[in-house]
């Protein structure tokens, strides 16, 4: 917790009378027949883990809650990121009134970068803490992007437009989160995308829920929360637990120990810095996101490092293996080749050696499970002890189970719960949570990104409003610039290979010049596929003699389309595969 909250109810009373000013003490009382009407729009966050991205609408007001990336999937070779698409706020941008930053981690704010330049002089409201995260991100600072920087305080108010908004710290794997109680024109709608009830810090997971329940008052209208981890029974894994293992683990020395962690993870980073420190040992930090976090959030008391206990590259030499601890970026961007590098025996300044330990998250990426078990594997050919510990993952210990939503619905008693940040079964899953803890079918609101949730004076409707929500990529410095199309061909190329049929015709002699040529690259090996490929020049063959021979114009577009689609067919009968084709005619 970042701030002490009021010791009783009359001291909590007196501050907010003091921070908030005559117009928050003020209580707006809306006749039931006059409500005003409040949009939820989001545009990411229930389609998967990451790009969260919710509007909150009232009036002619606007306020954006998270601006999350999506790691690619699988399917989508060569992508960077996915962000969220942004076509309605354009289109109404007088209407924006400010952004809301509740978490470090990427999937809240990695897209801040890159939307920024569509809405110059933003205001930005987060924790002092989290714009210190953010603004350590290279992809940041490097752009130069201008915004307008409110640092909110817990246990505070702000004032976004017509909204009001509480802010408190929530109990989390990181710092700077915190929750949102959002005073709209239906009532107070509550905002916990990521937090879990630490059952070892007491004190803090009472705080937090006799502070929303007493803030709710028993007429909360709505909850938003987290539906990662909605499929797990129980409580989270705490804090301590995972501190008491990493001390464990560094306390070892069979050789140098590697320890994968998020750049988003200062207090993760702590733990390790007091285990390193525990043991009289050193760390040396690999990868600039990691390095940039951990500099800028040192420099502002928020990482306690004795002297001596970092060192740089020219005092590697000197320490021993078994003194040595190494803490690198292993996933959500900039720095995974650092890992990849070292399980493929490639690093430029680190070796695996027999004995050396690797110690990273469950899920490199969440979904890359097959990817987690590669690394696994390579590490242990190499020799190395590997510590896939699964409550070092964000999506397994960081988030709210089941136990921890009933609690919270406990406490706040909204009118209506609203499932977020999950891929829809885990929506479902949340959702289901309510229902079993009595709320009936219907106040239990299951969204879909772009699809307008309408609260007015009939209050709940799911209307058939839907705004653009397909993905935008980001692809090097490219953003939004990759279709659907390019996409498709990548993987196809990366899944099936690729085919070129190269053809020279003669259009006045309406005859073929020369051999036609078939190049194969990652569909079948061009030395031992000769009688395939010969059949597939003599296929091409007949196809153009014959439409030469049927038209008295050379239509060369024609030509390639009949070639692609009767070769297409061709290789998928004396193959089963469908590589991407590529016809080359052209006229000499």
């Amino acid at each position: 917790m970042q701030s002490k909250r009021p010791q009783n109810q009359s001291q909590f009373k007196n501050n907010r009378s003091r921070s908030q000013g005559k117009n928050f003490a003020q209580k707006r009382t809306i006749p039931e027949t006059s409500r005003q009407a409040l949009k939820i729009i989001p545009l990411g966050g229930l389609d998967g883990v990451g790009k969260n991205m919710y509007l909150f609408e009232q009036e002619n007001d606007i306020l954006i809650v998270d601006m999350g990336l999506q790691m690619p999937g699988a399917n989508q070779p060569g992508i960077d990121y996915l962000i969220p698409n942004t076509q309605y706020l354009l289109a109404n941008s007088t209407k924006i009134k400010g952004v809301v930053l509740t978490s470090p981690h990427p999937d809240h704010i990695g897209a801040v970068p890159y939307l920024l330049h569509l809405f110059p002089n933003l205001h930005i409201y987060a924790t002092e803490a989290l714009f210190a995260i953010l603004e350590s991100r290279q992809d940041f600072y490097s752009q130069g992007v201008k915004y307008k920087k409110h640092i909110i305080k817990p246990y505070n108010s702000v004032r976004v437009g017509s909204f009001k908004i509480n802010t408190f710290p929530v109990p989390f794997n990181v710092t700077g989160a915190v929750g949102l109680c959002i005073y709209t024109m239906q009532g107070k709608v509550f905002y916990l995308s990521s937090y879990k009830l630490d059952t070892e810090e007491v004190s803090t997971q009472s705080e937090m829920l006799d502070y929303v329940k007493e803030l709710a008052g028993g007429d909360a209208f709505a909850l938003l929360s987290g539906s990662i981890a909605s499929e797990s029974k129980g409580l989270a894994p705490t804090e301590a637990s995972i501190a008491t293992y990493i001390n464990e683990v560094v306390s070892r020395k069979t050789g140098t120990i590697y320890i994968a962690t998020f750049p988003s993870m200062v207090g993760r980073m702590q733990q390790i810095v007091s285990a390193v420190e525990a043991h009289n040992k050193h760390l040396f930090i690999e990868g600039k996101s990691l390095l940039n976090t951990f500099n800028t959030c040192r420099k502002k008391g928020m990482i306690q490092i004795q002297s001596g206990t970092i060192v740089g590259p020219s005092l590697l030499p000197d320490i021993p293996r078994e003194s040595l601890v190494i803490l690198i970026s292993g996933s959500h961007g900039d720095d995974i080749p650092h890992l990849m590098k070292l399980a493929n025996n490639d690093h430029n300044t680190f070796t695996i050696q027999a004995g050396d330990i690797v110690m990273y998250p469950g899920a490199l990426i969440p979904g890359n499970a097959r990817s987690a078990a590669k690394v696994n594997d390579n590490f242990a050919k190499l020799g190395a002890f590997v510590e896939y510990y699964q409550p070092l993952d964000t999506q397994h210990s960081a988030y709210a189970r089941q136990e921890d939503t009933l609690a919270l619905l406990k406490a706040i008693r909204p009118k209506y719960y609203i499932p977020i940040s999950g891929s829809h079964h885990l929506l479902r899953s949340s959702g289901d949570i309510a229902i079993t803890g009595g709320y009936p079918d219907r106040n239990v609101v299951v969204g879909m990104n772009g699809k307008v949730i309408l609260f007015d004076y009939k209050q709940r409707r799911i209307t058939p409003e839907k705004v653009p929500t397909t993905d935008v990529i980001v692809d090097g410095l490219g953003v939004g610039d990759l279709t659907n199309v390019v996409i498709h061909d990548r993987q196809t190329m990366s899944e099936e290979g690729i085919l070129h049929i190269v053809a020279l015709l003669n259009p006045d002699a309406r005859s073929l010049v020369g051999d036609i040529v078939v190049v194969s690259k990652g569909f079948v090996d061009n030395e031992s596929s000769e009688k395939l490929f010969n059949e597939i020049k003599e296929q091409t063959r007949l196809i153009i003699m014959a439409l030469l021979a049927q038209s008295d114009e050379v239509n060369m577009s024609y030509i390639r389309d009949e070639v692609k689609e009767n070769i297409s067919r061709l290789l998928l009968t004396k193959t089963e595969r469908r590589p991407m084709l590529i016809p080359i005619i052209m006229n000499i």
